[in-house]
């Protein structure tokens, strides 16, 4: 939004509403990503005392709800685990499992987003035969010994679009698998089961992830969405 967007403004004469609606766009965008990764880091997600049910963690000492699971990595039991995000460096479960989808769907709306700037970026400042050039060297780096022309500004833009490509596809692709298994009800280590669901099931499923006020959890990190009281306990 700093190097790409003024350029990109300059050349398309946008006007000044179109502007400053991409500019609200993007800081939306930007406080979304930036916010839910830290709460997904942030927020707790323990077994911090025994509970009524039959399974028992012999590391933790603790009876512990279903889908609890000890992880070895935090070295304790979190309630309805999901998965160990190595990125974050903490696991995903029961309180902080909102914020952790809500960051992979902002992401993947945001690599788009970028890729819609980058593209007219690099059609704007370089012309259509450099710009093949440049993309068959980056698919193939072995064609830089055949062409003799020296790499540039240009193999690098055509790099970074290659990349805001692959990382949109690699986002979505982790959204979808995540939103799913949220509207079934399932965490990542059951995501393979054939399990079906009807309407109000769904909706259960996905306040028991987003909380009651998940219209407003959604749009920002910072709202306030109690979870039902049960949604740690049940099984679906």
């Amino acid at each position: 939004m700093t190097v790409v967007r003024p350029i990109v403004v300059a050349a398309y004469d946008i006007g000044t509403l179109k502007h400053n609606f991409h500019i609200l766009c993007s800081t939306f965008c930007f406080v979304n990503v930036v916010g839910n990764m830290i709460f997904s880091i942030l927020t707790d997600t323990r077994v911090k005392a025994s509970l009524d049910s039959d399974s028992y963690c012999q590391v933790c000492k603790l009876q512990r709800p279903a889908k609890a699971w000890h992880c070895k990595k935090c070295n304790a039991c979190i309630l309805r685990r999901d998965h160990h995000c190595f990125f974050f460096s903490r696991c995903i479960g029961l309180r902080n499992q909102r914020y952790y989808v809500l960051y992979l769907g902002y992401i993947f709306v945001s690599m788009i987003y970028s890729l819609y700037y980058n593209y007219y970026y690099v059609v704007t400042k370089f012309e259509e035969q450099s710009m093949v050039l440049s993309a068959f060297r980056v698919v193939n780096p072995f064609l830089r010994y055949l062409i003799p022309e020296p790499l540039g500004i240009a193999d690098l833009y055509m790099l970074f679009l290659f990349l805001n490509t692959g990382l949109a596809f690699w986002s979505g692709g982790l959204f979808c698998f995540h939103v799913m298994n949220v509207v079934r009800g399932l965490t990542a280590h059951e995501s393979r089961k054939d399990f079906g669901a009807n309407w109000e099931m769904v909706k259960r499923n996905f306040v028991g992830v987003f909380g009651v006020r998940w219209f407003w959890a959604v749009i920002s990190p910072f709202a306030n969405s109690p979870l039902p009281e049960d949604a740690g306990l049940k099984c679906h």
